[in-house]
């Protein structure tokens, strides 16, 4: 059983004239076994997708499915255990830790919501999470502004963990952090994971963290899933052209056996609303089937792709 899962779920966004499909048609299954990768540029509505998980926007169509639940009609009952499964890292630490309370009562506040414990046993919870992180019971008093970039991302993965969830939501959460950082931070979500049996949905587009860490990866290009796979499978044999392009600009990957293909750039405006395919006015491998007609995401080998070429 998938513990978490969309299905045919779309949104979009008005913005001036223009209608945005931000996510469409999205079928994605999550469980305790994946560190599950969504990649793709910018705009590409990644982070979209982590707001239709946490009910912060409502979907167009389609459903979000918890446990077999469908998470806009769940109970009250329900919802809460929801949010108790879930566990939240954003992208700016600073920004998403109150400035006015302590570190000590950020960690402590899901534990106040959701569960009842004595004080004694919620301090021990908190010291617990804090020696799995590595980080120094001295910051308990300080305020987040006195922590470094790294500290702060660091209370922010204890507060989301605090729960013990059963899935991480992670948008880009290492963004802000030099290398040194990212890799200590990624080696310690490794451990808890396996620790814990805790399926992660990692928001990137950073594909050197994804080859080090995920199992499995969705490749997503203007609001569609243009092709998914276990992680190996994808860097050794790319099947969709977007996802070519995106391998090949990781700096110094294949660079000896590199084919030109054409730079990734800021989108024209004119894909979002194409009939068909949305990669048609940078793909290379471009068939007038694909301007009118919207490619299937079809199953090939246990591996699904979006694609006329297959």
């Amino acid at each position: 059983m998938s513990f978490l899962k969309t299905e045919a779920l779309y949104k979009t966004f008005k913005i001036k004239k223009f209608l945005i499909p931000a996510v469409e048609n999205l079928n994605m299954e999550i469980d305790s076994t994946d560190f599950f990768a969504l990649v793709g540029e910018s705009g590409s509505g990644k982070s979209t997708v982590v707001r239709l998980i946490l009910r912060l926007i409502k979907p167009d169509s389609g459903k979000i499915i918890f446990k077999d639940k469908n998470l806009w009609e769940m109970s009250k009952e329900d919802l809460k255990l929801f949010h108790q499964s879930i566990g939240v890292v954003f992208q700016d630490p600073y920004a998403s830790l109150n400035p006015r309370m302590k570190v000590y009562s950020i960690v402590e506040e899901p534990l106040k919501i959701h569960k009842k414990f004595t004080p004694e046993e919620t301090e021990s919870i908190i010291n617990r999470i804090f020696s799995e992180l590595g980080l120094d019971k001295d910051l308990l008093n300080r305020y987040p502004h006195q922590l470094s970039g790294g500290q702060r991302q660091r209370v922010a993965i204890a507060r989301a963990l605090i729960l013990e969830p059963e899935i991480l939501l992670a948008d880009e959460p290492l963004s802000a952090l030099d290398i040194s950082l990212q890799a200590s931070i990624l080696n310690q979500l490794i451990q808890i994971r396996e620790k814990r049996n805790l399926g992660i949905l990692l928001i990137t587009h950073d594909l050197n963290i994804v080859r080090a860490v995920s199992n499995r990866i969705g490749v997503m290009h203007l609001g569609r899933i243009v092709e998914e796979a276990e992680t190996k499978e994808i860097f050794k044999e790319p099947m969709h052209p977007y996802t070519k392009i995106l391998i090949n600009s990781i700096p110094g990957y294949h660079r000896r056996d590199r084919t030109k293909v054409p730079q990734i750039s800021t989108e024209d405006r004119n894909s979002w609303i194409l009939k068909g395919c949305r990669f048609y006015n940078r793909c290379q491998y471009r068939m007038d089937i694909c301007r009118e007609n919207i490619p299937e995401l079809k199953d090939i080998n246990g591996r699904k792709v979006r694609c006329f070429l297959y």
